[in-house]
């Protein structure tokens, strides 16, 4: 019996930010078993595969790559002939200069099954995220989507004609070619009073945008020291300037840490008020085996205490997968140390009967020791990796209590270092744990290793200007790895919640670096 040939389904991964992936685009991602991208933007997309999906580079660099079209073509043929579901991911759109095209017909010669999903390209994207509209009434009406390569010796002036053209020119891929694309506008008739503008890194978190007239935008590319990706707006629209400034957080770069729970939360909240984010989920939750090992007697508890949300989740999730009835837990009270860790038990249909005023261990530790009754008997759920402080409170106090650390948090070393390589960029860090905190500073000291002073390098003109705590203990923690003489730069959440982030976030302006 002949094998079943598999599919392949090129995908758009848009410009840059990773949620201006389409919705089929991040489905079909899900689904992969084999995945060929380029050079990502964003390599958190490559996060939305399966485990076990097999991950091909096959990007593109200007004068280096790392496969060439025919070489791309085979692979893909190759993997979809193995029974695969392949996906071809593309940065922007892949019928937009990305040579799509080329691999769908390389498909249909092999009568391979495909499907092709859109994707948002730059050439509108980078620019309308920049304030740049590519239509404008009464002064652009059109607009023209050009490469800037120019890969054939007969198309050396092809440049010229361009220059008669209304309305907005945008050039992809031009950076290293913006002399001549210049000089041969300004010959076909532009003039050099016509406003131009380079939007670089658009939708990204480096996103610069370097403005001026066609007949100067060259020396200011070369001033900022301009490199791809960026694209080249021509055109009255190029004036433009539409962005918001009146949004609590317009124009700040902020870099946000923790699960992905965490961060998307945050992230959201964030960009709502104007700022561009860069998300880094670089700590995952990991289930341990103690309670299906344990198997506690529930009727021998009166209290389960969580410290925070991810202990909630975990622990109806083991409890499920070890087939425990939920009315096995009727007869028993909740503790919470704050208001998320609430709300996520309510997701569970349970009110917390007690959670503390500040959302500390401290004082949920000191509080539910005076709402004990002597018989009373308290089952901790938390994570393996969790301070020793409520040991401390309750021994003194002679409560009778279990601490079991039902999970664990792995870290992401590729993302948090990604993280790192962004640091210099970014007005504003947030950190919701102190594993956070050790595990960005971790990355830096593997990224700095071989730098003279380590650390020192990022402490003074590349560590983010504001860096802000979600509770004491994360501050406590970021203060052993930044010198004191930083610390002003230090701010902690009034409330310690991601709620209590965003607000620290829009109430601190950042500190000059």
């Amino acid at each position: 019996m002949k094998d079943k040939t598999g599919t392949v389904c090129l995908v758009g991964a848009g410009p840059g930010d990773e949620e201006l992936i389409t919705l089929r685009g991040s489905r079909i991602l899900a689904e992969a078993e084999v995945l060929l991208y380029d050079r990502l933007a964003s390599p958190r997309l490559l996060s939305g595969v399966p485990e076990g999906c097999e991950k091909i580079f096959v990007g593109k660099r200007e004068g280096n790559h790392s496969a060439s079209q025919e070489e791309i073509n085979a692979l893909l043929v190759k993997k979809a002939k193995e029974g695969k579901r392949v996906v071809r991911l593309k940065g922007g759109d892949s019928f937009v200069f990305g040579r799509g095209g080329e691999e769908i017909l390389a498909l249909e010669e092999e009568n391979i099954p495909y499907q092709v999903v859109p994707g948002i390209t730059s050439a509108i994207a980078a620019l309308e995220t920049a304030g740049i509209p590519v239509t404008h009434r009464m002064e652009a009406r059109s607009f023209h989507v050009i490469t800037g390569h120019t890969a054939l010796e007969n198309e050396k002036e092809r440049f010229l004609q361009y220059g008669k053209l209304e309305g907005t020119l945008i050039f992809l891929m031009g950076v290293g070619n913006l002399p001549e694309i210049v000089k041969q506008l300004l010959k076909g008739g532009k003039s050099p009073d016509t406003p131009a503008a380079i939007v670089e890194q658009g939708t990204c978190i480096r996103q610069r945008r370097i403005d001026g007239v066609l007949g100067n935008i060259e020396e200011k590319a070369e001033e900022w020291g301009v490199k791809p990706p960026a694209v080249l707006a021509v055109g009255q629209a190029a004036a433009c300037h539409m962005i918001s400034e009146n949004l609590p957080l317009s124009g700040r770069r902020i870099g946000v840490t923790g699960t992905a729970a965490m961060t998307g939360k945050l992230e959201k909240g964030l960009k709502d008020m104007g700022a561009l984010v860069y998300s880094a989920p670089y700590l995952k939750i990991m289930p341990t085996e103690t309670l299906k090992k344990r198997r506690p007697d529930w009727k021998s508890f009166s209290w389960l205490v969580f410290t925070s949300a991810n202990g909630v989740n975990q622990f109806f999730c083991q409890i499920k997968e070890m087939n425990l009835d939920i009315r096995a837990l009727s007869h028993l009270k909740y503790a919470v140390i704050g208001r998320g860790t609430a709300d996520a038990l309510w997701q569970y249909g349970i009110r917390a009967d007690y959670m503390p005023l500040c959302y500390t261990v401290e004082e949920l530790a000191k509080g539910l020791a005076k709402e004990l009754l002597k018989e009373d008997r308290v089952l901790v759920l938390r994570a393996k990796e969790a301070s020793g402080d409520i040991h401390k409170i309750w021994q003194e106090q002679e409560v009778t209590y279990e601490d079991l650390g039902i999970y664990e948090t792995a870290v992401d070393e590729d993302m948090a270092g990604q993280l790192w390589q962004q640091a210099d960029i970014l007005d504003t860090i947030t950190f919701a744990s102190a594993s956070g905190v050790k595990a960005f500073f971790s990355a830096g000291k593997n990224c700095s290793e071989g730098e003279e002073g380590g650390y020192g390098q990022k402490e003074g003109n590349a560590l983010p200007g504001t860096m802000i705590c979600i509770g004491q203990k994360t501050e406590e923690t970021l203060k052993e790895y930044v010198p004191a003489a930083l610390w002003g730069r230090i701010k902690t959440a009034a409330e310690y919640t991601v709620t209590g982030l965003i607000q620290a976030c829009a109430e601190t302006m950042p500190a000059k670096r």
